[in-house]
């Protein structure tokens, strides 16, 4: 049933695509949500300390703790914190019936001991708590087209939503925490200033990445416009930077509620302090030694 309706949004949305923050110190431990998975695409299990490396601005650093988090029994100690940012301005008005449908179906797989929330891109007022029945009045409540659409203004918006959206998720602790950004693949997307500090979307790219990376936030997104596209993220884009996944293909979007809710139950918890060292920006490479693995965790802090 969840395969005929995701396709059906799918269809029907398809053809409608129309002060920068504290310096990080060695004071602070980082930690990382680290998804492993094979060449079947499943997650791995049972993978030991040992089997990571992590490098931070290109120097090895020891892992202080470690912890593999299976969440296969339903208790608060293994919610899970999940915020659908939907994209109201990319996507025109008539595309509002089909984002509605889809919104619900990727929090229907949503557990009693989760924490769910949707922000509308277009509305900062939107808080990234509550509960289930505030989520659900939110998507009936969504509109698209609610601006006039402008890319450069709408990237500003996904990333100063993604840095206040990890700023309300900051505060809580030992869950796996996501951003899932619904809309057009360059406003959830967005990839690194190639101008760097010349770049008017430099700062909110830094606040967004630094804020994510305090709270241990991933940021995924579904475009249910891209049929044709490669469902792959963009080299050095935000989802790339910070661990999560993008799901763009027709037959990807069932894929993409199995994995968001899957992947957020089994992963790594990694953490080690950073070496002293003072700047916007840090690079994170994590990788695991064992062969034929493919490691998906934060690059940006």
């Amino acid at each position: 049933m969840l395969k005929v309706t995701v396709a059906a949004v799918a269809l029907a949305v398809m053809a409608l695509e129309p002060q920068r923050p504290p310096f990080v110190t060695s004071g602070d431990l980082v930690e990382l949500d680290v998804v492993v998975v094979g060449r079947d695409g499943e997650t791995v299990p049972h993978l030991r300390r040992d089997d990571f490396e992590i490098k931070d601005d290109g120097k090895r650093v020891d892992i202080k703790t470690f912890q593999e988090v299976t969440a296969a029994a339903e208790t608060a100690d293994n919610g899970r914190s999940v915020v659908l940012l939907l994209d109201d301005v990319g996507v025109p008005r008539a595309g509002a019936a089909p984002m509605r449908r889809l919104a619900r179906v990727m929090l229907s797989s949503a557990r009693s001991v989760d924490d769910v929330a949707v922000v509308r891109l277009s509305k900062p007022s939107d808080e990234a708590f509550g509960d289930m029945v505030a989520a659900l009045d939110r998507i009936d409540g969504y509109a698209g087209g609610a601006a006039a659409y402008s890319l450069p203004e709408a990237r500003e918006a996904s990333l100063k939503a993604v840095a206040r959206i990890s700023g309300n998720l900051g505060a809580i602790e030992h869950r796996r925490k996501v951003i899932l950004c619904i809309g057009l693949r360059p406003v959830c997307d967005i990839r690194e200033p190639m101008d760097g500090r010349g770049s008017p979307l430099w700062q909110a790219w830094v606040e967004a990445l630094s804020a994510a990376a305090r709270a241990n936030v991933s940021v995924y997104a579904v475009d249910p416009t891209g049929a044709n596209q490669r469902a792959q993220p963009r080299p050095y884009g935000l989802i790339e930077m910070t661990g999560g996944s993008l799901f763009a293909k027709l037959d990807g979007l069932e894929a993409a509620h199995r994995a968001i809710w899957w992947e957020a139950s089994r992963y790594y918890l990694l953490g080690y302090w950073p070496p002293e060292k003072r700047g916007e920006l840090h690079s994170i490479d994590v990788k695991v030694t064992r062969k034929d693995l493919h490691v998906r965790a934060r690059r940006r802090r």
